[in-house]
């Protein structure tokens, strides 16, 4: 007689969906941003692991590393405050709240 296979087993628990710190939508699989670049830091002298991060969306980390440079992330915008206060940040959250989180959102 055969032996039964322990199906349980073949189904991994999903992951708890997490929100983006800007956007606020779930999402399973979120980004660490660096609230200040790792070149940046390194720069200042600052360890990979003392650098603190926060989690991100696909879509918004890809808006932010494309339209700022290291520099204005490190001096201007390294913290959510900060980037929320920006006119052309807010206009991208509007719009891409809208979109739904299995749409691949391209950022130019």
């Amino acid at each position: 007689m055969a032996r039964k296979k322990d199906v349980s087993s073949w189904y991994a628990e999903p992951k708890p969906a997490e929100t983006c710190v800007l956007c606020g939508r779930e999402a399973p699989n979120l980004t660490d941003h660096h609230l200040v670049p790792k070149s940046q830091g390194r720069r200042q002298g600052v360890k990979l692991g003392d650098i603190p991060t926060v989690k991100m969306c696909p879509a918004c980390q890809g808006y932010l590393t494309k339209t700022y440079s290291n520099s204005e992330l490190a001096n201007e915008l390294n913290t959510v405050e900060a980037m929320l206060e920006r006119e052309e940040i807010q206009k991208f959250i509007k719009w891409v709240q809208k979109q739904p989180m299995t749409k691949g959102v391209r950022v130019h």
